[in-house]
């Protein structure tokens, strides 16, 4: 992946995400959220946007909340339904566009190179930044909420994700599954087709010391990192903004983390003392530590 894929970027060239803070209120969870056809798996933009890498091609309505952030035609960023009206993404997907008027988003999109049966696109109405998030560090807070003009229609290729209940979360060795159609190699092309991979969550304390390898060392307060050590799996540029899914005990798909950024794309991080291609975890916002903020909005 790649640092701060907002302004990092312009430094090191990685994207980077995170916040803090527990859940103590609750939202009413969206009718039938975290369903999907099947599926019993479980998945950074300033470089473009960031990818999925070591992964493989999804099925068709495995993931049904997942969307596609275009301007003018052109995918730019993923995105999570959670809601008819809204969809969460990362603030550095939209924190420089100067009108939101070129934006849109496609839900029941699986092949950008055509268009798919039951796809909806929307115009989005208003979006909301998180007040905490800035570029000039490693995106911290990288979490925003866009509300679409009008609503989408739920059914086979369309659906919302669930939001974590109060006090859930995923524990370090969890494996979770993000989705994107990022690059697939870094520095190679966007996929066309839905991809999907399996992430490993780290332990906090993992991904601080392996944070501190880097030339810049880096610090978040909404940080939740995945991967291994060795690398191979990671999301990409034009994965920013997509999701982290975990299922929770009842088998539902779960909104864990927004993509966010990271140092490379699926670089081993164990020889970061050659500074020659230093690699990081991959860095997602941590949904737990910001649930609050969205049940204010939404």
């Amino acid at each position: 992946m790649s640092v701060s894929r907002n302004q990092l970027i312009l430094l090191l060239g990685f994207v980077f995400f995170e916040q803090d803070r527990s859940a103590t209120l609750s939202l009413p969870k969206a009718p039938n959220c975290g369903r999907s056809l099947d599926k019993t798996q479980p998945w950074n933009y300033y470089n473009l946007f960031s990818r999925i890498v070591g992964g493989s091609q999804a099925e068709k309505g495995s993931y049904p909340w997942q969307v596609s952030l275009k301007q003018r035609h052109k995918h730019i960023c993923g995105g999570t339904i959670i809601s008819p009206q809204w969809v969460v993404t990362a603030a550095h997907c939209i924190a420089h566009r100067n009108s939101l008027s070129t934006l849109n988003v496609t839900a029941g999109e699986y092949d950008l190179s055509q268009a798919d049966p039951g796809e909806q696109t929307l115009a989005i109405a208003s979006a909301i930044i998180h007040p905490q998030f800035s570029t000039r560090k490693p995106m911290d807070y990288d979490i925003a909420l866009l509300k679409v003009a009008g609503t989408f229609q739920f059914g086979q290729f369309v659906g919302p994700m669930c939001l974590p209940e109060p006090g859930e979360k995923f524990k370090a060795g969890f494996t979770c599954t993000t989705t994107g159609w990022g690059r697939l190699t870094e520095g190679g092309s966007l996929a066309q087709v839905l991809h999907e991979v399996n992430l490993t969550i780290l332990p906090q304390k993992a991904c601080a010391a392996a944070l501190l390898t880097l030339q810049r060392p880096l610090a978040g307060h909404t940080f939740l990192c995945t991967g291994s050590p060795d690398g191979g799996r990671d999301a990409c540029q034009g994965d920013s903004g997509g999701s982290l899914m975990c299922r929770n005990k009842k088998g539902t798909w779960t909104l864990a983390g927004v993509t966010s950024w990271g140092l490379g794309c699926g670089r081993n991080w164990r020889a970061n003392g050659q500074k020659k291609k230093q690699g990081s975890p991959g860095i997602f916002t941590d949904l737990s530590k910001v649930l609050p903020w969205v049940y204010e909005h939404v």
